[in-house]
């Protein structure tokens, strides 16, 4: 999808252009900053109308946009409605024609949320349905309806922590080789000790730990099917820790390199810790078969044989039982030597240049060079005579066996 260019978009109308700041309250104010500096930053960064709509469904989760303080105010979402479009949104309306419904079933990408918004906005309309009176009688019907919203969405703020704290791409589990999903699952299982979380809210926001093939998978295979958390994440292993893909991972494993990281720009050093750590990661996924100790050293032995500073420290695999950890400390050891012999090769010559030997290049027939500059050392005089001697050799003279043929 095209993105809105810098040009276009500030000719686009700012949002709540024509509200009168001092008049919100806190709440308020804050959603109008948000979305404010959210347009602010697309005059500099160009986005589609599909990343403006999920930006904007991360910053005002159901749980705010339908607030008992932003419901009092409707021309809110009406301006926020016809903010979206203009950048490109394009919100499917909703039968009903009613603007907060549209935002709540067009606006956010993930089920769970446009359930939740979808059942805060019919309660409120609901109520206000049921209103025929103004005045104070009004004022409590919007209690009773915002009430009523507020502690059907009580989980909300926790979903809100859930869905920030895995926001990055990268805190996701996709289902790729590279990826452990037992290591993505012990984080959120921190995560959720950290926020308090139910049993049953684990299961709800577990959909935040995943993106891609394996969201997919969940949402057709597992959501709605699970009963519980530790159900829905075997369900997962068992797609992405299979008997294909275990033999997968065995061979991937079979053939790590160390030189496969280095061509990638990554020095030896960060080379040998990023190939420990990619077996330490994968070992568990191999088939029961290929589990234990020593095929994590099979595998890292593989990766690094070949290398001459690794040829001391893989000797001893066999002589002294080193375990997986122990065997990469001695290969970093012995690699950490190997890099400090080089550079003190390095400072040697920088500090004690070769000497140079200045001699002519004359010579008379069975004779070497006969010169040397003043000031050269025992090796100097060795090196010179010894290229002499050789240089007669190869023209033919001076040979022991038989003279030169003067015939």
């Amino acid at each position: 999808m095209a993105t809105v260019s810098a040009v276009t978009q500030a000719k686009r109308p700012t949002f709540m252009a024509g509200a009168d700041d001092s008049l919100l309250n806190e709440e308020q104010k804050g959603v109008v900053a948000s979305v404010r500096m959210l347009e602010a930053e697309m005059a500099t960064t160009p986005m589609s109308g599909e990343q403006v709509k999920a930006a904007v469904s991360e910053l005002l989760p159901p749980a705010v946009l339908f607030s008992p303080s932003l419901v009092a105010l409707p021309y809110l979402h009406r301006d926020l409605r016809n903010w979206l479009n203009a950048r490109g949104a394009n919100l499917e309306q909703h039968p009903s024609r009613r603007i907060k419904m549209t935002l709540a079933t067009a606006l956010y990408p993930e089920a769970e949320e446009r359930t939740v918004a979808t059942e805060m906005v019919s309660e409120v309309e609901a109520a206000g349905r049921r209103s025929r009176v103004t005045g104070t009688q009004q004022e409590s019907v919007l209690s009773t309806a915002t009430s009523a919203a507020a502690s059907r969405s009580s989980a909300d703020p926790a979903a809100h922590n859930v869905a920030m704290h895995f926001r990055d791409q990268a805190a996701k589990f996709s289902g790729d080789l590279g990826e452990s999903w037992n290591e993505y699952v012990a984080e959120y299982q921190q995560v959720a000790r950290d926020y308090e979380l139910t049993a049953s809210q684990k299961l709800q926001y577990m959909h935040n730990l995943l993106r891609g093939d394996a969201k997919r998978f969940f949402l057709d295979r597992v959501h709605g099917t699970a009963a519980t958390f530790a159900q829905a994440v075997d369900m997962v292993s068992a797609e992405y820790n299979s008997i294909v893909r275990q033999d997968r991972v065995k061979n991937y494993l079979s053939g790590l390199r160390l030189s496969s990281f280095v061509k990638d720009g990554t020095d030896v050093t960060a080379a040998l810790e990023k190939t420990y750590k990619t077996i330490s990661k994968l070992a568990p996924q191999v088939p029961r078969s290929h589990h234990g100790e020593s095929y994590k050293v099979e595998f890292l032995r593989n990766a690094v044989v070949g290398n001459s500073w690794a040829t001391e420290p893989l000797s001893r695999i066999a002589t002294h039982c080193l375990t997986f950890q122990q065997l990469y400390g001695e290969l970093e050891a012995a690699l950490h030597l190997h890099n400090e012999a080089c550079l003190s090769v390095k400072r040697d010559e920088i500090g004690h240049p070769a000497p140079k030997n200045k001699v002519p290049g004359v010579f008379y027939a069975s004779q070497g060079r006969y010169a040397c500059g003043n000031e050269v050392n025992d090796t100097g005089i060795f090196q010179a005579l010894v290229e002499g001697s050789e240089s007669v050799v190869k023209d033919g003279y001076g040979s022991t066996s038989d003279g030169p043929d003067f015939a």
